[in-house]
């Protein structure tokens, strides 16, 4: 018996040995990072695994930063933070928009240690490309209406720039304005222009004014141009150290107390006395049109890269309605006729055009000005509704509407004329 229990005590024993294996050593440590997830879903991370997007196009501080930070702190994050990763980093990115709720949230932990701010849940989306992530910041950034035109016109050069890595080409305005509608950002070629311009002429003076607005930019272009022809006739002074050497000085002054016409006037007086001239000589001469006479090389380029026609002057309503119906991309449904009080009719648009709502509205809004009493056929577009009208109207980037308000303007002038006066 005495046996019988050693031979069991001898076998429990064995056992016992060979349960007590300790753990394997751990080998992994050269192992990379964990992927993330392979479609959209929501994950929660810590604060710190996640990044603000380093490229966001937005550059101003967000004004509704504090109370934002204290929404937060009051009833937590309400929506979701969506993230992505790139591959090979083992960190987070913000995907599209949510940078400034990231920076509160950073804010909050390290003011509270509040456990709630600690960590979150977030919504994933799989990496996809740099040119996704970047279109996606401007996209939520147009849509909360709050970005400046400095903020969206780098950010729009930047893509572009992206756009051009990709495809291995350069992309005049119109290929990059399809490309672009291609991934959900409407812009069209005028502002495309202006956008590049602004960026590659005007860059000393966005970086001191944060609030430098797409109108500013309108007025100041032709005013600039025109002293840049007088630089050139005068003296063969380049646009290059024209800009370098002249204008960035006077833009860099204008620091906090930013106008149109301060700029144009102390551009106006650092060529005069690069000229040696007095600047009411210079000035008159502009006002004169004697630097006109030289071709714009920049309006030549711009015609060029949208393959559009130059711009009629618009010295009267027959000039300004084709100067709009150009703009807005209808030309072909204007027709001439003499008969009419403005030389011209409206045809219908045709079927590819009436899929495009700009262009229906720039159809109506046209043919209620040179066209009151007609009678709408069933296959022409109805009237626009007056809140989007005014909406449009209203927006100083459209270069369609500041054709229409031209127009408007050139009709109101004609029917001012005395009669027997007009020409």
């Amino acid at each position: 018996m005495s046996g019988g229990k050693s031979a069991l005590d001898e076998r429990s024993r064995r056992v016992a040995e060979s349960l007590s294996v300790g753990n394997p050593g751990n080998n992994a440590r050269s192992l990379p990072p964990q992927a993330g997830p392979l479609v959209e879903c929501q994950i929660e991370l810590g604060i710190e695994e996640i990044r603000p997007y380093e490229h966001n196009p937005r550059r101003t501080r967000n004004a509704k930063f504090e109370d934002i930070k204290e929404s937060i702190l009051a009833g937590g994050l309400r929506s979701p933070i969506t993230v992505t990763q790139r591959p090979g980093e083992a960190h987070y990115i913000v995907e599209s928009g949510g940078n400034t709720r990231l920076l509160a949230l950073r804010q909050l932990w390290a003011e509270t240690k509040d456990p709630r701010f600690r960590r979150l849940v977030v919504l994933f989306r799989p990496w996809r490309s740099e040119t996704q992530v970047l279109t996606a910041h401007l996209i939520e950034n147009e849509q909360r209406g709050d970005m400046s035109f400095w903020d969206r016109a780098t950010g729009i050069v930047a893509l572009k720039t992206r756009l051009e890595a990709e495809q291995g080409r350069a992309l005049t305005l119109r290929p990059l304005e399809d490309a672009l509608h291609g991934l959900g950002l409407a812009v069209n070629t005028a502002t495309l222009a202006l956008y590049l311009y602004a960026t590659d002429r005007l860059r000393a003076l966005g970086e001191v004014v944060p609030d430098l607005a797409g109108l500013d930019v309108k007025t100041l272009q032709p005013r600039l141009n025109a002293l840049r022809r007088y630089a050139h006739a005068r003296a063969g002074i380049e646009e290059n150290p024209l800009y370098d050497e002249i204008f960035e000085p006077v833009f860099r002054t204008m620091a906090g107390s930013f106008s149109v016409k301060a700029t144009v006037e102390g551009c106006e007086l650092a060529l005069a006395r690069r000229l040696g001239e007095p600047v009411e000589v210079l000035r008159q001469a502009i006002s004169s049109g004697a630097a006109r006479a030289e071709r714009d090389p920049l309006r030549e380029d711009v015609e060029r890269r949208s393959d559009a026609p130059p711009e009629p002057a618009v010295d009267g309503p027959a000039a300004a309605i084709a100067d709009f119906a150009r703009k807005a991309g209808i030309d072909t449904a204007l027709a001439s006729d003499r008969e009419s009080v403005f030389g011209g009719r409206l045809a219908p648009l045709s079927e590819r055009h009436q899929a495009d709502a700009a262009k229906r509205r720039a159809w109506s809004a046209l043919a209620l000005l040179i066209e009151p009493d007609r009678e709408p056929r069933p296959e022409e577009p109805p009237p626009p509704p007056p809140p989007e009208f005014i909406r449009w109207l209203a927006d100083p980037e459209d270069e369609t509407a500041a054709a229409f308000l031209a127009l408007l303007a050139a009709l109101r002038q004609s029917r001012s004329v005395p009669a027997g006066e007009a020409t």
